[in-house]
């Protein structure tokens, strides 16, 4: 073989190599998406577990790890905790397993501390949900809050962000985006319902619902 001839070969080679890579890449981040759903679904089915065992109450959410958070309380409704915790596209993965804080946020609409429920709109026990199959409990985290073991995160403040302030501002969509990641894969993220059941949401709906004032997390 001449030198010419080696450099067709290896020119071919690098053209079929970067034309296979994008799509090599594509199925890894798909595969990793579905594991993220499969982990949201395990949480789910230990969400219906806890509150079987606990005359239908959700569990509570907790402040900057003043103690278990709610995924922990789940702990005996599956079989690790921490092999569900993490979304294997999470960019501080190893980090924030370290501290025992999670990928995943709990919507403050449903899991809640008992103080809150105060608030309107707020539940605590399962019965209240007319609609588990159209009710969201779990999101991807915002990549902002990092993994600070003083500031553990693990419930979004879905409720204050449809408030009147923010619609009147146009801020909704940032007051979101300031608890939950909106294009964790690719460009949509994950979403955890009450049935357990998990669906894939694109940035552009959760926009569209912000856009027609439709406050997709509060329970239905």
């Amino acid at each position: 073989m001449t030198l010419v001839e080696l450099l067709v070969v290896i020119a071919i080679i690098g053209a079929m190599v970067a034309l296979l890579l994008p799509a090599v890449q594509s199925a890894r981040a798909s595969a990793r998406s579905a594991a993220c759903k499969n982990q949201l679904r395990q949480i789910g089915f230990a969400i219906i577990g806890f509150c079987d065992s606990n005359e239908g109450q959700f569990p509570h959410n907790v402040h900057f790890g003043e103690t278990l958070s709610w995924v922990d309380t789940l702990a005996p409704y599956m079989e690790s905790v921490d092999a569900i915790r993490i979304c294997p596209e999470d960019p501080i993965a190893d980090e924030r397993l370290a501290i025992k804080g999670s990928s995943y946020v709990a919507n403050d609409f449903i899991i809640n501390d008992i103080a809150a429920n105060q608030v309107s709109d707020k539940v605590r026990f399962l019965r209240q949900i007319e609609s588990t199959h159209r009710t969201m409990v779990g999101f991807e985290i915002a990549d902002k809050w990092g993994a600070d073991p003083k500031k553990i995160v693990e419930h979004a403040h879905a409720s204050n962000w449809f408030t009147p302030l923010n619609i009147q501002r146009g801020f909704v969509t940032w007051a979101i985006e300031q608890d939950i990641h909106l294009e964790r894969h690719f460009s949509a993220s994950n979403y955890l319902f009450l049935d357990a059941h998990v669906e894939t949401i694109s940035s552009d709906q959760i926009k569209q619902w912000v856009d027609e004032g439709f406050d997709f997390s509060k329970p239905q």
